[in-house]
């Protein structure tokens, strides 16, 4: 018995280590950078910079510092400079001029 024992922990012990480091790398999270433009309500324009990512889709999900929003609209890819629509619970706490981060937000599932 205590030879299977042994067996078992010489065998899971390694294996854990391994497991270990490759669940802790996690995805880079995707960056876009912005200036914003207009503030109407719950909307917000905001002028990116940069390349269009490629994850920026219109009805997307965003984060910002202050909360989540969603893509409402997108302006043509070779747009200059390329405008975004963002609908935010949490548009009372921008301003205009302000320099904001997104990120990419979670896909929310509806019923």
């Amino acid at each position: 018995m205590m030879k299977r024992m042994a067996v078992v922990c010489a065998l899971v012990v390694p294996a854990g280590l391994i497991a270990v480091p490759a669940l802790s790398a996690a995805p880079p999270v995707k960056v876009a950078k912005g200036k914003i433009t207009a503030i109407d309500g719950a909307r917000v324009t905001i002028d990116l910079e940069g390349d269009r990512p490629d994850w920026i889709k219109k009805n997307g999900p965003v984060k910002f510092k202050v909360g989540p929003g969603k893509i409402l609209q997108v302006s043509a890819a070779d747009a200059t400079p390329f405008t975004i629509v963002v609908s935010t619970k949490k548009a009372g706490e921008m301003k205009v001029g302000e320099v904001v981060t997104l990120e990419k937000g979670l896909a929310t599932s509806g019923c």
